[in-house]
């Protein structure tokens, strides 16, 4: 996966289908060979079981019943316009569901180190449009066989400027909330 992603709205690509919830939408990304793939971007019913008010977003590959495969590894011809486009379609939801959060699981340490350095490079432009969290709960000492858990709850820690998190204690979880007095036309 890249690190060198630029969250830009300007360059997203445009959403072939999308539901009236704004739950599920569905777009199409050149891929590093030249061919296309269709990827979903899907925003969970229901809240996440720890944290009230957060959403799940999944985005991956679509197969032929529209189940997103988040697992599956893909080279994109530009990762900044995906992600510009995933953020972007979280940032729709949450500006018609005003007090509701988007979370991002990284499903393991490499994804979640990943979206921690987007996160972390993008943070003036989306820390302008977004309070975004980290958080660690039990997944990570299922992962890494932690023993100490003093620092694993399930409660929201700002992500700041400057801010450089040990990769022992990584967060696995972000969250996203738009800020009430976001400009979200940028």
């Amino acid at each position: 996966m890249a690190l060198n992603i630029k969250i830009d709205f300007g360059n997203k690509y445009e959403l072939s289908y999308i539901t009236e919830d704004l739950k599920f939408g569905v777009f199409e990304s050149k891929l590093f060979d030249g061919t296309s793939m269709r990827l979903g971007i899907k925003i969970s019913s229901d809240p996440h079981p720890l944290i009230p008010d957060v959403y799940n977003l999944a985005f991956g590959p679509l197969d032929t019943d529209f189940q997103i495969n988040d697992w599956q590894k893909i080279r994109h011809q530009d990762h900044s316009r995906v992600f510009s486009t995933i953020v972007f379609a979280a940032l729709s939801f949450l500006d018609t569901n005003k007090g509701k959060f988007i979370g991002i699981d990284g499903s393991d340490t490499t994804r979640a180190y990943m979206y921690y350095r987007c996160i972390l490079s993008n943070l003036e432009h989306l820390g302008s449009i977004f309070d975004i969290f980290g958080v660690n709960y039990y997944v990570r000492v299922l992962r890494n066989g932690i023993e100490d858990i003093s620092d694993i709850v399930a409660l929201p820690r700002q992500i700041l400027p400057g801010q450089i998190i040990p990769s022992s204690q990584l967060y696995n979880y972000f969250i996203f909330t738009v800020k009430s007095a976001a400009k979200t036309n940028s």
